[in-house]
């Protein structure tokens, strides 16, 4: 089964994107990249902030991930190998790793770039 983690907002700012927008957008992304509508949404916390100090790891040359695009309930692999490599970093603990710069994007094609 799918879904489609979204973080509770506070709408703190008028200029930014309502939480009913973003919402949208990320409902409408996961359609066009699963080819179907997602089941549930699941509200779960996420740190937005990057720790002050990232621990250099390398290039990252690619991702191998497991998704049910195309067809709910049947996950296939995918591979993916990045054209401009993003930087691969840890925080100070190794406990969460982090992806900067690259250029890539998700899509109904998949991940792009």
């Amino acid at each position: 089964m799918s879904y489609f983690r979204v973080k509770v907002c506070f709408r703190r700012d008028p200029r930014r994107t309502s939480c009913g927008e973003k919402l949208e957008r990320g409902s409408s992304l996961f359609r066009e990249f699963h080819r179907f509508v997602p089941q549930m949404v699941v509200r779960a916390r996420c740190r937005r902030a990057l720790p002050q100090v990232l621990v250099k790891i390398g290039r990252l040359r690619g991702l191998i991930y497991t998704s049910d695009k195309g067809e709910c309930g049947c996950p296939k692999t995918y591979i993916h190998f990045m054209e401009k490599k993003p930087l691969l970093t840890c925080n100070p603990e190794g406990t969460q790793l982090y992806i900067l710069g690259g250029r890539y994007r998700v899509t109904g094609k998949g991940i792009e770039g």
